[in-house]
């Protein structure tokens, strides 16, 4: 009798361990259940014939300049800019960038488009989500860096929220062209919402000090094994369309247009080319609004998102003791001048209109 309890004793102990074992494995995958929803239903990709829609049609149409791109490139972006408008304008700049980032990781600082309305400014804006959608299976969060990130970050310098980074979109339309080029892809979304320049490189710096460390001690590569995305559309323009505000400084017909194209490609060749730098950064800042801030001077949705990743990067430079990331410009174009890109699908679709009174610029810029 004794032996057979002492026989029921251990059985139930290695059953019990394998259980313990089995929950640590599946809570170490996230949980599933915990995945984020869409805050765009209409303008991106999330299923898989969608995105290779889009892809396949946006590489073709740019042809010979994608091609030479490829065959120029020898080394993956360690970082990049990069649209989120609907994937029928955008796609054709997208995938101009993402086609070479080959790093599973990447961390990405969207826009806070809805920052004024929730009443948050000068903090990075985290969620706790195990997963977000994407078009061939959920995307996993990297959940250990980022559980890495806020156990070291000042807790003035961040908040936690799945209900904001439920609503906002700017990086949303990026992840499924990330892991349609890579399957295996892993994101830490991180929104930029309102802050002056000596809150953005205070958290820009103390960001970059606790990443940096987490590569090194990880003995990962910069644009291997992790990249870095800033996510932004260019100029917003017309007279129509924007919650009855003009933003036409220049007018509305052909003249306007280029006058305000041509402003977009002085902004990309000057602030975002070359070498970062953060007087250069600090001064594309207050180009883009004015000190208080709240006022646009240019209206780039991502005024605070480019100007927080390049003074991000510009310290990681410096912690890895190499000269700062200098920048290139792959693609610029509009709403207007691309059109709608041609698919046999009913989405994805548009969510505004493109006109001379109604128009969005995009530019995708690559960095190591």
């Amino acid at each position: 009798m004794k032996e057979e309890i002492k026989k029921f004793t251990i059985f139930a102990l290695i059953t019990a361990m394998f259980f313990i074992v089995g929950s640590c494995s599946k809570k170490s995958k996230g949980d599933l259940t915990n995945i984020r929803g869409l805050a765009d239903t209409v303008g991106f990709s999330m299923t898989k014939k969608q995105i290779e829609a889009v892809v396949k049609r946006a590489e073709k149409v740019e042809g010979d300049s994608l091609i030479a791109e490829k065959l120029l490139l020898k080394d993956p972006w360690i970082a990049g800019i990069c649209p989120h408008d609907d994937h029928v304008y955008a796609g054709r700049v997208y995938v101009h960038l993402l086609h070479n980032i080959k790093a599973k990781r990447v961390v990405i600082f969207g826009v806070g488009h809805k920052a004024w309305k929730w009443g948050v400014r000068d903090k990075i804006i985290f969620d706790d989500f195990d997963y977000w959608r994407g078009p061939y299976k959920p995307v996993p969060i990297m959940r250990e860096l980022r559980k890495q990130i806020i156990s070291k970050l000042d807790t003035s310098f961040y908040l936690v929220s799945n209900k904001y980074q439920s609503q906002e979109h700017s990086i949303e339309g990026i992840v499924p062209f990330l892991q349609y080029y890579n399957r295996k892809t892993e994101i830490l979304p991180i929104i930029i919402p309102y802050m002056n320049w000596t809150r953005m490189d205070s958290i820009a710096n103390a960001l970059s000090e606790i990443i940096s460390d987490i590569v090194k001690n990880n003995k990962w590569k910069l644009g291997k094994d992790i990249a870095f995305i800033m996510s932004t559309d260019c100029v917003h323009y017309g007279d129509d369309g924007w919650g009855g505000k003009n933003y036409a400084p220049f007018g509305v017909g052909e003249k306007g247009f280029k006058a305000a194209v041509d402003r977009d490609y002085y902004l990309c060749r000057n602030f975002l080319e070359g070498k970062i730098d953060t007087s250069k950064t600090r001064k594309f800042l207050y180009t883009l609004v004015d000190k208080d801030l709240y006022t646009y001077k240019i209206t780039w949705c991502g005024r605070f998102s480019v100007p927080f990743g390049l003074d991000f990067l510009y310290h990681l430079s410096a912690d890895f003791n190499r000269e700062p990331f200098s920048g290139k410009l792959l693609r610029y174009a509009t709403s207007y001048d691309l059109g709608r890109l041609h698919i046999k699908l009913d989405k994805p679709g548009i969510t505004a209109p493109r006109s001379l009174r109604h128009w969005v610029g995009y530019c995708a810029v690559g960095y190591k």
